[in-house]
């Protein structure tokens, strides 16, 4: 019995003249992606198959999946095909706000009203269930985790645990962790801070949420790098903020003054920007510094993959430069 093919052909766009095979293919499937008429795990036809379509060679078809792949548009799966991915790059790193399309948000059963707040809130792409590989962004290598050991030392802990333990902790956290973290910030990324002033979040995300229920009140400007984190954006704008992107250069975040205007704060990941990699110079630092004292503007300092580097020691953070107390630096185990 001949086996069937569980995808179908595909309806793309006439090739406009002038327009390389490898490059209109490429830019006909990546834009049905993101327009969503090759929705999420949708299986892309064998590349025999699509070539044979559009009269193509099949190393030109290969070329463009595997363009799309590299750039996290498609996944491919040994012996099973190329698929359309769950998140799509692009809704990782755009941070400027998007149309909703009608109807994407369901309402709230009768009788139940939502604040502005919860209808302000956008919600984060699910990550896909994929393999650990190397360089994917915002996953740690889990692979790594000592897991017996830590059971291990959790079962110790808890073995002996008092009932004050069992009491809970200030609302920072737990003090001797408190006390850790602070000796480690100041010793290893330059940090001038003490144990009264780390507080312990579930990572960086409740990071920024915390720092922009407390700081931002709705209707506030909130500068970031563009391209971007986009969880950031999404916290700011849950809150009622207004996100503006800043362009950036061989140097880090550029502060343009018509898109600084009234800005309350300026969120940046100096030591390696995500996602382009960056680590911010001296000199930008210092004027990030000085705008923010003239601007009477806070800074959220988020220390994205300060410890990966290739070369030489890892750039102090930007908070202990700060001699007006305008940063908050912010950082996870991951």
């Amino acid at each position: 019995m001949s086996r069937q093919a569980d995808t179908f052909p595909l309806a793309l766009p006439p090739r406009e003249p002038g327009a390389t095979a490898g490059r209109w293919l490429y830019d006909a499937l990546r834009q049905a992606i993101l327009d969503g008429r090759l929705a999420p795990g949708f299986r892309l036809p064998a590349s025999r198959d699509l070539a044979r379509q559009y009269q193509l060679s099949r190393g030109t078809v290969v070329s463009a999946f595997e363009q799309l792949r590299a750039e996290g548009y498609v996944r491919g799966k040994a012996g099973s095909g190329t698929y359309v991915n769950d998140v799509l790059p692009d809704a990782l790193l755009g941070i400027r706000a998007r149309p909703r399309p009608n109807g994407a948000r369901s309402r709230a059963r009768a009788g139940i009203r939502l604040s502005e707040m919860a209808r302000r809130t956008a919600t984060w792409p699910r990550t896909p269930p994929l393999h650990i590989r190397a360089s994917r962004a915002n996953q740690p290598a889990l692979d790594l985790v000592p897991a017996t050991l830590w059971a291990q030392v959790a079962g110790r802990r808890l073995r002996s645990v008092t009932t004050q333990l069992l009491m809970g902790c200030p609302s920072l956290g737990y003090r001797p962790l408190r006390e850790a973290v602070a000796g480690y910030l100041t010793g290893a990324r330059g940090v001038r801070c003490t144990a009264d002033q780390v507080c312990i979040v579930s990572g960086v995300q409740d990071a920024l949420d915390l720092a922009a229920r407390l700081l931002l009140d709705p209707g506030d400007r909130v500068a970031m790098e563009d391209p971007g984190y986009n969880g950031a954006a999404l916290a700011f704008r849950a809150l009622g903020a207004t996100v503006v992107g800043l362009p950036l250069d061989a140097e880090g975040v550029t502060l343009p003054p018509r898109l600084l205007r009234h800005v309350r704060m300026l969120y940046i990941t100096p030591a390696h920007q995500f996602p382009l990699g960056v680590t911010m110079s001296l000199a930008r630092r210092l004027a990030v510094l000085a705008w923010a004292h003239a601007a009477n503007a806070v800074i959220l300092e988020d220390d994205y993959d300060s410890e990966f580097r290739y070369s030489g020691a890892p750039v102090p953070a930007l908070q202990g430069l700060d001699q007006d107390d305008r940063v908050l630096f912010a950082g996870s185990f991951s």
